[in-house]
């Protein structure tokens, strides 16, 4: 079974996201921000990590760059419905995929689409 974690300082957006993906039949844990992201993985690799950008304590390029060198390939999913001022969500979805996303979502987004990318990388994982 695919296991996905969910790292957003938004506790609204981890169970709606997460009670889609568990429809599908996914396994899934939540964590409220970047730290409590990495301890959570650390406890209990993912395969897919879904990550806000814009987070206290820790932010989603910190999350990728510190997990990137996990035993087993993480696959990485970023969410964001902006952020500082200045700063368009362009080129923070294009830093992103320069550390490892694989796909990149606005909020709000559709939530067809993002299950189709999980259930994309969870395959390429062979699950």
């Amino acid at each position: 079974m695919t296991r996905v974690l969910i790292i957003d300082d938004e506790e609204t957006i981890c169970e709606l996201i997460k009670l889609i993906l568990e429809a599908e039949g996914f396994e899934v844990d939540t964590a409220n921000d970047g730290e409590e992201g990495v301890d959570r993985y650390c406890e209990n690799p993912a395969d897919v990590v879904i990550t806000d950008i814009f987070m206290p304590k820790k932010d989603g390029i910190e999350i990728m760059l510190e997990l990137q060198g996990a035993m087993n390939p993480i696959k990485f999913i970023v969410i964001s419905g902006g952020g500082k001022a200045g700063v368009s969500l362009t080129d923070v979805f294009e830093a992103a995929k320069e550390f490892g996303a694989e796909y990149t979502f606005a909020k709000p987004f559709d939530s067809n689409e993002l299950v189709a990318a999980v259930k994309d990388l969870a395959s390429r994982n062979g699950k």
